[in-house]
């Protein structure tokens, strides 16, 4: 693989080495899974999806759930009314037609049966029935009360996958070239993003990362964030330097960061910051990266509402892909 790292090293271009490559390649991931609602962005998420299909020979599964728990039955919303059987007929014809659009190599893309129930429910059951290695879905961008009471889908998969998803950036009033190159002719990624807080979760991000990034020939960004509140400041500690704790603080992370890209044997660089982490981490990937590859530590029920998780609002704000490693799950084991 140090062919692929962009490196002054001996060639080894073979035959054989480069059939060993895509070997590897394409049994890191066999299974893509992508719910559509054939609104907009979740079409937009197809071509992602296929990109990965491409580099890592996978197959390409598409989903659609008749989410009744948010919308009344399609059969209320007709006149005359159509029977639920017809009605779900009709989005079977609709979903074969969609795969066949974006299929142009054949056989590329799979249909699965329609699902009814709640949404991201459904779309996890079924993750985990195909065994999928990851998800690929859209996020809205909505925000403020209509995201509190209406919830994300890319945010509740998000919580609950056992696989890695991979969520595709869709604002709900902008849209930054969704029919580039990036999208339409491969999944061409010149930097990657890890977020790093040493971790156990930061570090299966990281290696989920290092091979990504020899996968797409891309450079590998660590960053850690070093966020001033959870430092002793304050009268009760005034005899500590204040400076001298965030100083020493920096090095440590930035040494501990160079050691890890170290050992991965990828094309590097390494960032401190300071302030809050999820604002810092996309204000980082602003800077040409193509995907934040971030993990989530599983909190659910209300330590999570109260608490929040440094993902999902990465999720929610990034301006490029992000994707998310679970904490549970078999995606480590499988992997590595």
């Amino acid at each position: 693989m140090k062919n692929l790292l962009g490196r002054p090293v001996a060639k080894q271009s073979s035959a054989k080495s480069r059939r060993t490559a895509a070997l590897s390649q394409s049994r890191r991931i066999k299974r893509i899974l992508v719910p559509i609602d054939f609104s907009r962005p979740s079409l937009e998420a197809i071509p992602y999806a296929l990109a990965i299909s491409r580099q890592f020979r996978a197959e390409v599964h598409l989903l659609h759930v008749v989410d009744t728990t948010q919308y009344p039955p399609p059969t209320l919303l007709t006149l005359p009314l159509v029977p639920q059987t017809e009605w779900n007929r009709r989005l079977m014809k609709q979903l074969h037609a969609t795969a066949g659009m974006y299929d142009t190599r054949g056989g590329a893309i799979r249909v699965l049966k329609l699902r009814e129930g709640r949404a991201y429910e459904e779309i996890c059951a079924v993750a985990r029935r195909l065994n999928a290695d990851l998800i690929v879905i859209p996020t809205h961008g909505y925000t403020g009360y209509e995201h509190m009471f209406l919830g994300s889908t890319a945010e509740r998969v998000v919580q609950h996958s056992r696989c890695p998803v991979l969520v595709v950036r869709v604002h709900a009033t902008h849209w930054d070239g969704a029919r580039g190159v990036r999208t339409h002719k491969g999944f061409r990624l010149a930097k990657i993003l890890v977020p790093i807080d040493f971790s156990d979760c930061s570090k299966a991000a990281f290696t989920c990362a290092s091979g990504l990034a020899r996968d797409f020939r891309a450079e590998l960004r660590l960053v850690h964030v070093i966020s001033p509140h959870w430092y002793p400041f304050g009268d009760k500690y005034a005899a500590l330097d204040a400076d001298r704790l965030m100083q020493e603080a920096h090095d440590s992370a930035d040494r501990q960061m160079r050691q890890m890209a170290a050992r991965a044997n990828v094309r590097y660089s390494v960032e401190v910051r300071r302030g809050s982490p999820a604002i810092e981490i996309c204000n980082a990937a602003n800077q040409h990266v193509g995907l934040i590859v971030t993990s989530t530590h599983g909190r659910t029920g209300l330590g999570h509402v109260l608490i929040g998780s440094v993902a999902e609002r990465v999720v929610r704000y990034a301006r490029c892909p992000v994707l998310v490693i679970p904490a549970r799950g078999k995606f480590n084991k499988a992997r590595n």
